[in-house]
C-alpha cells in the first residue's frame, strides 16, 4: 500500500508524528551548540550521525530494537550492516518492509523468544533508540542482551532520562540512575558516554509547534474521534518541555561493553565479604558491630555502598555515609565518603575512567548524589587525589593542619587557678547522653561556623556517644547553668586526641575553663596527659584566635591530608567551600 494510504493505519503517536514532522525519522533532533538554527528534519539527522559515530565499521551485525518506522535500520542497511529490526507492531514493520527494504524485520518484543534473539554472542551492536521507556524493568532487557553480544560488541543506547523522582512516578522514561544500575549488574561498562539534553529540548518546542499548525489537519486525517488524543499528546508535550527547562528530564547517549564485572548497590550479606576486604587491605580487623553501625544504624540514612563483583568475588568498594549539613541559611543532606577500596590484583583492570572504582564511583554518583545533595566530602593523599581529580570529579580544596598543645604549653595551662573559672560562672561535667540541650546549643551558635555538619543531638550520639569502637568523653562547659561549648576527646596513650568542638563566641573563656578542668580530671584519675592534638580548619578566624590562646600551635597533617569534595550543584565553588567550612577530626572516620 502506498505511503498516504498507509498514514492513518499507523498505531498512535506514530501516525500523528508522520503527519507533522514529514519524514520517517520519529526520534528527538539534536542541536549542537555551533549550529542552533537547524531544521527539526536535519537537527533528527544530527542525532543519527552522533550515534553513527558510536558504532563499529561494516559489515557488522546490527539489531535494532524498537526500529519505529524504519529508517535507521534502512539507513544502516544501505550502509552496509547486516542489520535485524524489531517492533511489536505489525503496522510498523509493514510500513518499514514496504519503504526500507534490506533489514530483517520482524513483529515481537526484545524479551520475546524467537530464533533471531536467542543466539548467543551473535550481534556486533544492539541499538536501543528511544525504546527503553516501553520496558518497565530493564535489568531482564540488559541480561538479554548481553547473552546475544559478541564479546567485543557493544550496546548503544540514546534516551530520554528523568532526574527526578516525581517525574520518574509521572512517566514511562527511566531514571539515569536504574539505567546505569540495571547496565553494572547485567555486566557492562561505560565506555562513552553524553548528556545531551540542553542540545535536545528544542524538539519539544518544535513538536508544540507542530501540533498547534497542524491540528485540523491530523483531525481530518485521522477523524473526530483523534480530537481528545491529539490534546493529550499536546498536553504531554507541554509537560515534556517544563520538566526539561527545570531540569527534571534530560536526554543521554550511552556506548556500553560487556565485561566479566558487575556492580550493584550494597545486598544484605555483603557486608561479610566488605569486612574482609577491609582488613585485607588494610590490615585492620574491624568488627560487624563497627559496620553496622557506621552503614546500618547511622539515623540519617543509608547504607550507601557500590560493590563491584567478578563473579562471587568483591573486589571493589565504594561507599559514604549521610550526615545533616548546616549551610549558612538552610539545613541539608551530604555525604562524607569513606572505605574506599580496590584489591591490588584488579587495579590494573580497566584505564582511569574504566577503572573498577572509576565505575564504582560513576554509579554512586548516579544514584546516591546527582539531583539529592549539593556535595560530598573526604580527606585524601596526595596520591589519592591526583587519581581522584582526573577521573572521580575530586576537587582539594584545603589541607588539613593539626593543632598541638605540647608539655610547655599544656603546663602552662594547667595553672590557671580552676577557682577563678568557677568564679567567672563556668562548670564542666563529662556527659553520656545528649538532649534538647544539644539541639538548642547548635541552633544558637550555628550561625557563627557558617557551615558544618550539624552537632545536634541526633548527631553526637550516633557519631559519637554510639561508637562501638572507642570511650569518648564529650565535656560539656555551662556558664551559669547554661551550655556555652563542649570538647569531644579520647585518650591515645599520653595523648589527648580532641575529635571535635563547638563554642559560643560570645563566652570568651569558655574552650579555656573545658579544657583546664578536662585535664585536671584526666590527671586525677592517674593518667598522664603530655600533648593534645586536634584537627581544625583555620577558619571561623575568631576560633582560630582561641586555639592561639589556649597555646596550641598548628601544622601540616603528617599525611599531607587534603579537605577534598565532589559538586553536584553548579553554583558551588571550592573557594567558597574553603571560606565557609568548618571541620574538625571528628569529620572524618579517621578519628
Amino acid at each position: 500500500m502506498g505511503e498516504e494510504m498507509s498514514t492513518p493505519e499507523l498505531p498512535q503517536p506514530f501516525g500523528f508524528y508522520h503527519i507533522l514532522t514529514g519524514t520517517d525519522d520519529l526520534h528527538f533532533g539534536y542541536w549542537p551548540k555551533e549550529e542552533p538554527s537547524l531544521s527539526l528534519c536535519r537537527a533528527q539527522q544530527a542525532l543519527t550521525a552522533l550515534l553513527f559515530e558510536l558504532f563499529p565499521q561494516p559489515p557488522a551485525r546490527i539489531l535494532d530494537v524498537g526500529c519505529g518506522l524504519g529508517a535507521t535500520a534502512g539507513d544502516l542497511s544501505a550502509r552496509g550492516y547486516e542489520v535485524s529490526a524489531i517492533t511489536p507492531s505489525h503496522e510498523l514493520i509493514a510500513f518499514a518492509e514496504q519503504h526500507y527494504p534490506g533489514p530483517r524485520y520482524l513483529s515481537c518484543g526484545f524479551l520475546e523468544d524467537h530464533q533471531l534473539l536467542d543466539i548467543p554472542q551473535f550481534y556486533d551492536l544492539i541499538l536501543f533508540q528511544e525504546s527503553l521507556q516501553y520496558f518497565p524493568q530493564l535489568l531482564p532487557v540488559f541480561q538479554k542482551a548481553k547473552k546475544i553480544l559478541a564479546p567485543q560488541g557493544r550496546i548503544v543506547l540514546c534516551d530520554e532520562v528523568s532526574y527526578s523522582p516525581r517525574t520518574s512516578e509521572k512517566s514511562a522514561v527511566h531514571s539515569a540512575g536504574e539505567i546505569e544500575r540495571c547496565l553494572g549488574e547485567a555486566g557492562f561498562y561505560i565506555r562513552r558516554h553524553k548528556r545531551i539534553g540542553p542540545q535536545v529540548i528544542k524538539t519539544c518546542r518544535e513538536i508544540l509547534g507542530l501540533f498547534e499548525d497542524k491540528r485540523e489537519l491530523l483531525i481530518r486525517t485521522f477523524g473526530d474521534n483523534a480530537k481528545d488524543l491529539v490534546d493529550h499528546y499536546t498536553q504531554g508535550w507541554k509537560k515534556q518541555f517544563d520538566w526539561y527547562s527545570r531540569g527534571c528530564f534530560g536526554y543521554e547517549v550511552w556506548d556500553v561493553r560487556p565485561d566479566r564485572f558487575t556492580l550493584r548497590p550494597y545486598m544484605p550479606g555483603d557486608e561479610e565479604a566488605i569486612l574482609k576486604m577491609f582488613q585485607q587491605i588494610f590490615g585492620i580487623q574491624r568488627s560487624m558491630e563497627h559496620w553496622q553501625w557506621k552503614f546500618l544504624h547511622d539515623p540519617f540514612g543509608g547504607p550507601l555502598i557500590i560493590t563491584v563483583w567478578n563473579g562471587e568475588e568483591l573486589v571493589s568498594h565504594y561507599s559514604a555515609y549521610p550526615v545533616p549539613l548546616w549551610m549558612g541559611d538552610q539545613m541539608t543532606l551530604i555525604q562524607q565518603v569513606g572505605d574506599t577500596m580496590t584489591y591490588p590484583s584488579y587495579r590494573g583492570v580497566g584505564r582511569g575512567p574504566t577503572s573498577l572504582l572509576a565505575r564504582a564511583v560513576r554509579l554512586f554518583h548516579r544514584l546516591y548524589c546527582e539531583g539529592q545533595i549539593p556535595f560530598f566530602y573526604g580527606f585524601n593523599t596526595g596520591k589519592i587525589q591526583k587519581f581522584g581529580r582526573m577521573f572521580l570529579k575530586y576537587i582539594p580544596v584545603t589541607p588539613v593542619y593539626e593543632w598541638i598543645l605540647d608539655s610547655v604549653s599544656l603546663e602552662m595551662l594547667l595553672k590557671h587557678d580552676i577557682w577563678r573559672f568557677r568564679l567567672l560562672g563556668f562548670t564542666t561535667k563529662a556527659v553520656k547522653e545528649t538532649s534538647s540541650w544539644a539541639d538548642d546549643f547548635f541552633e544558637k551558635v550555628r550561625g557563627d561556623y557558617r557551615w558544618l555538619v550539624a552537632r545536634n543531638a541526633s548527631y553526637l550520639k550516633w557519631r559519637y556517644l554510639n561508637h562501638p569502637d572507642y570511650d569518648y568523653k564529650l565535656i560539656l562547659v555551662r556558664r551559669w547553668g547554661h551550655p556555652v561549648g563542649w570538647w569531644l576527646c579520647r585518650i591515645e596513650g599520653n595523648t589527648l586526641l580532641i575529635g571535635d568542638a563547638l563554642f559560643d563566641p560570645k563566652v570568651t573563656y569558655a574552650p579555656q575553663a573545658g579544657l583546664v578542668s578536662l585535664l585536671r580530671l584526666i590527671r586525677k584519675q592517674g593518667l598522664e596527659i603530655t600533648e593534645v592534638r586536634g584537627w581544625f580548619s583555620r577558619h571561623p578566624e575568631w576560633w582560630m584566635k582561641r586555639l592561639y590562646e589556649l597555646g596550641f600551635r598548628d601544622q601540616r597533617e603528617h599525611q599531607n591530608l587534603d579537605l577534598c569534595f565532589t559538586t553536584f550543584s553548579g553554583d558551588l565553588s571550592p573557594e567558597e567551600f574553603s571560606e565557609m567550612m568548618y571541620f574538625t577530626h571528628g569529620d572524618s572516620d579517621l578519628f
